[in-house]
């Protein structure tokens, strides 16, 4: 740990250093690393140890040197005998997280030509959150799922038929979007029990069937994600939603309050780089309060 942290300092400030120059000169589409090499040369890093070169290449993308950044990491695969699909995913992560989505982009599909078993699944993720290009997306994860029929894949860390649910949601496809949530929930409710199953499969199940019209069976699906996870502000306030279609709106009140205080509390999913298709702000229920709750 020490070293690492040693190592990212004496890069900050290896870039620091030379940070005017940097800025005078345009964007350009290749960026000249010799006299960044010279330097880390003469501060006695070893520039042919192609593992260090990537590190140090992935450390300057992170703290925002792009055009440097690359052009090491590109520097570093060239001293490589060979380049795996891996290699080209690690490099487009940073890239994706920093908008750089051509550069990004390209190496994932290098990688997925190279390896489609073991990379797809990621770039199907990725496409889902961070491109929001769902037909891609979907294309690609079913792909990906068709290679192990007998098996549910989850792309870090999601079930495949979840993200495949999203996609189809996004797209307005709400009879195939619950096709697919549900062959997720049935398939964990059998081999380890439906209180496994991500809360939010049943929210984004509630919503599409309060989208049909089926406003009955998207209160069962909220009550769902309730039941496994009480504290669940979304669940409580697009049930609030359903309900003012039924109306029924003393409850739905209720529910819009319950989600408010949970939320304030806290109580709410979220991520530092995309927005979920679930998220919800307190500055809405607050509105949907004073719209629908203010006699």
């Amino acid at each position: 740990m020490r070293n690492i942290i040693l190592l990212s300092i004496i890069i900050l400030l290896l870039s620091s250093c030379f940070e005017n120059e940097i800025q005078a000169q345009s964007i350009k589409e290749e960026y000249d690393i010799q006299p960044y090499l010279l330097r880390l040369d003469s501060a006695g890093y070893d520039i042919a140890d192609d593992t260090l070169m990537f590190r140090i290449g992935y450390q300057i993308n992170y703290i925002g040197k792009f055009d440097k950044g690359n052009a090491l990491i590109e520097y570093a695969l060239s001293k490589r005998d060979s380049v795996g699909a891996h290699d080209f995913q690690s490099w487009s992560v940073l890239n994706s997280k920093n908008g750089n989505y051509a550069i990004a982009v390209e190496r994932l599909e290098k990688a997925i030509e190279m390896d489609f078993a073991e990379e797809a699944g990621y770039y199907g993720w990725l496409l889902l959150y961070y491109y929001r290009d769902y037909e891609k997306s979907l294309t690609i994860l079913e792909k990906y799922d068709a290679l192990t029929p007998d098996f549910s894949d989850a792309p870090m860390g999601e079930d495949i038929h979840y993200l495949k649910g999203l996609c189809h949601m996004q797209m307005n496809h709400y009879e195939k979007a619950i096709a697919e949530f549900d062959t997720y929930i049935n398939n964990l409710a059998a081999t380890h029990g439906e209180d496994f199953v991500d809360v939010y499969t049943f929210v984004q199940k509630g919503r599409c069937l309060k989208v049909l019209g089926r406003h009955d069976e998207a209160i069962l699906s909220y009550k769902k994600a309730v039941k496994y996870d009480g504290e669940c502000s979304e669940a409580y306030y697009f049930m609030g939603l359903t309900q003012l279609e039924m109306n029924k709106k003393g409850v739905a009140c209720t529910n819009f309050n319950i989600a408010l205080d949970l939320i304030k509390k806290g109580n709410k999913s979220s991520d530092g780089y995309v927005e979920y298709f679930h998220e919800i702000y307190p500055q809405q229920i607050e509105l949907s309060i004073t719209e629908y709750c203010k006699d």
